[in-house]
Parts: C-alpha cells; structure tokens; sequence
C-alpha cells in the first residue's frame, strides 16, 4: 500500500506498479551476477480504464516522455493505485485522483518541473500533493 511520506510523489508508485509487467506476466529479470533473475510480472487483475488515468498517462508518458514505462503499463498502476487507495479511504482516492489530474492538465514543460518537483517549494501541482499528504494515513 502506496502512502504519501514528506510529500513522495505518487507517480513511483505508478512506475513501481508498472514497470516490469504490462499485465502479461511476460517479463522476466535477467541474472546478474550471482544472481537468479527475476520471476516476470504477477500478471495482475486487469482494471477498466477510467478517463482521469488515461488522460495522466496520455500526457505524461505518450505526449511528454516523462517515464520509461509504457503508457498501457502507467493506466493499469495508476487505476491499481487509486483503486486501492479508496479502498482504504474514500477521500485519500479521491485526492490521489485530483493530484492525477493535475498533472494530466499540465503542459509538457510543467510536467517535468512536476516529476522533478521544481522548484521544490512551488512545483506544478504541489497543493494537490499536500492534499494527498492530509487525506491518506500514514501505515
């Protein structure tokens, strides 16, 4: 469970849950050395798209570049995220969904300063990090 400690930015919880796995269960780690590689993604529940997701991922990842992971992989972490965050507490998945909104309305210059949190003390979006701070406990 993804919580938001001294403004953390939700968007490594979206590379964490997608990088790796685009829901196939296909990839796989490679050995490094001494090691045994990777067991592959788990191949998770697919979840329905909603439009705020797609529209964060659309902007961040297709449009801007702002992440490596593909853009199906970002939908299906973000959806993961704000699905388990309401499931705790509706009104920490509701602020969550409002940061991911945010940063879908940025332009693509706003959405590295966003991703860099530059400048630190009043990067685009910041308000709505704070909101999420407030509004999900912390484990």
């Amino acid at each position: 469970m993804l919580r938001f400690t001294h403004g953390f930015l939700l968007l490594t919880a979206v590379a964490a849950l997608g990088c790796g796995s685009d829901g196939s269960g296909a990839a796989a780690g490679s050995g490094g050395a001494g090691g045994n590689g990777g067991s592959g993604g788990s191949g998770g529940t697919y979840i329905e798209p909603g439009p705020t997701c797609l529209a964060f991922c659309k902007k961040a990842v297709r449009e801007c570049k702002a992440f490596s992971f593909s853009e199906a992989s970002c939908v299906q972490g973000c959806e993961t995220n704000l699905a388990e965050e309401r499931a705790q507490l509706e009104a920490c998945g509701t602020a969550v969904e409002a940061w991911f909104l945010c940063a879908s309305e940025l332009d693509c210059q706003g959405v590295y300063d966003w991703r860099d949190r530059n400048p630190l003390d009043s990067y685009p979006c910041r308000s709505t990090v704070m909101d999420v701070d407030l509004a999900c406990p912390q484990n």
